[in-house]
Formats: structure tokens, C-alpha cells, sequence
């Protein structure tokens, strides 16, 4: 590793965060885990830092990432991921959590705005579709939990769509989740429950952000040397930037 490269070590370690509802919640869980192949994907070269708050949708979201992004300085920041819809698309019977597809739209496009005043390129930010539901199994989950079930894929179709009309307009990456995973053969074991995600939707997410991250990530070092690099005359170099 050049000196260069090795004057990095000096400052805070590259931060990619992770920001959304439940799925980003539990991406580090065994099963929605495409948070922790992430971290592992990036190893020594920046850390991923989850965000995710589940049941929340773009209208709270976009009210706390001021203070989320408060947290971190922009220079340390490598990549943003804005993981919502899942909620905002429930049916408007669902008071609590639904909300309207222009209003969604137009939180993503200012959530997006905020991250870019607070210092980080447009180009850094990737809005994550919502992906669809199995809605039989989200219902029977609901019956045993005694919840109402709010979900219609035909209405999450036009959230996701809306994400990737936002990450157009505002000039950022986007994945598409929705129109994706339906195209797979049972793409309904890519859910564990109906909603949420399971060890094989988490995988499938992770290798259609793969590409996004590694170009944004590209320019970042392995941080410190390989073991068999390092100067056993003079072990202490790479390790205090000098």
C-alpha cells in the first residue's frame, strides 16, 4: 500500500448508510441479511451502518434524516441507500401508515435533496423500490397476528415505479426491486412471510445493488496492508499513518 493510500488511515473509516423501513431494519437478520453481505462485500473498506426503522414510511423519514445525517460527516460518507414504500403503498384504509403516491414521490425527491445538501453527490444516493408481496401468505400472517392486511401489488407496482421516476428527476441510482424479482421463477420464496424478506430475496437484492456499489465505491483502499505486507522490522508503520 502506497504512503499515500496509507495518509486515509488518518481519518474516520468510509461510512455507507443504510436508510428505510423494516427490510433495512433487519437487513443484518439471518434472513433479510443483504445489509450484512454488504458489509461483507465491503470488508476494511467502509463500514455499513443500518438506519432502518420499521413500519416507517417517506413522510416520517423524511422529517428525521436531518437529524440521521447529523451523525455523520459528508467527506466520510461512500453511499446512501434509501429503502422505502413498502408501507406508504398499504391501501388508505391503513391511516396509520399509508401514504399518497404524489405525496411519496414528491418525500423521496426531498429526502434525496437533503442527503445532497448535507454534502453527498447525488450520485452516491440509490432509492431501493419497494418489492412485491405474497399477498396470501401477508394475509394469513396478518390472521395470526391480528392485524387487517393492507397490501395490494397492484399498488405497490405504482410505488415502485414512482422510485424510479424520483431517482431519474433528482439525478441518482435506483433499483428496482418490484420489476425485477416478479420476472423470477417463485419469486415468492424471495419473501419469509409475505412482506418481508427472506435469506434468498436478501440475495437477489444484494447482487442488483452489487454493481451500483461497486462503482461508487471504486476509488476506496483496502485500509491497512495485507498481513504478508507488513514490514516486521518495522510493524508499527502502517499502523500509526506515519
Amino acid at each position: 500500500m502506497s504512503r499515500k493510500k496509507m495518509s486515509h488511515l488518518k481519518n474516520v473509516w468510509p461510512k455507507m448508510i443504510l436508510i428505510g423501513s423494516s427490510s433495512t431494519q433487519y437487513s443484518f437478520s439471518a434472513d433479510g441479511c443483504w445489509g450484512s453481505l454488504l458489509a461483507n462485500f465491503l470488508q476494511r473498506k467502509c463500514d455499513v451502518i443500518n438506519r432502518g426503522f420499521s413500519g416507517y414510511n417517506t413522510r416520517w423519514c423524511n422529517k428525521m434524516i436531518p437529524s440521521i445525517l447529523s451523525e455523520f460527516d459528508a467527506k466520510n460518507i461512500s453511499m446512501v441507500t434509501v429503502f422505502l414504500g413498502a408501507n406508504d403503498s398499504n391501501l388508505p384504509t391503513n391511516k396509520q401508515q399509508h401514504v399518497p403516491l404524489d405525496e411519496f414521490k414528491q418525500n423521496l425527491l426531498e429526502i434525496v435533496e437533503k442527503i445532497q445538501s448535507h454534502g453527498v453527490p447525488r450520485e452516491k444516493v440509490v432509492i431501493i423500490g419497494p418489492p412485491a408481496s405474497n399477498i396470501s401468505a401477508w394475509e394469513k400472517d396478518c390472521q395470526i397476528n391480528d392485524r387487517v392486511c393492507t397490501k395490494s401489488n397492484t399498488e405497490t407496482a405504482k410505488y415502485a415505479k414512482a422510485c424510479v421516476e424520483a431517482a431519474r428527476e433528482s439525478g441518482c441510482c435506483s433499483v428496482d426491486m418490484y420489476t425485477e424479482m416478479v420476472k423470477e421463477k417463485d419469486w415468492e420464496n424471495m419473501l419469509n412471510d409475505g412482506l418481508h424478506l427472506s435469506s434468498r430475496g436478501s440475495e437477489y437484492l444484494f447482487e442488483l445493488l452489487k454493481p451500483v456499489v461497486t462503482k461508487a465505491t471504486a476509488e476506496l483502499p483496502m485500509l491497512y496492508p495485507d498481513w504478508h505486507q507488513v514490514d516486521t522490522d518495522n510493524p508499527e508503520l502502517p499502523f500509526n499513518g506515519k
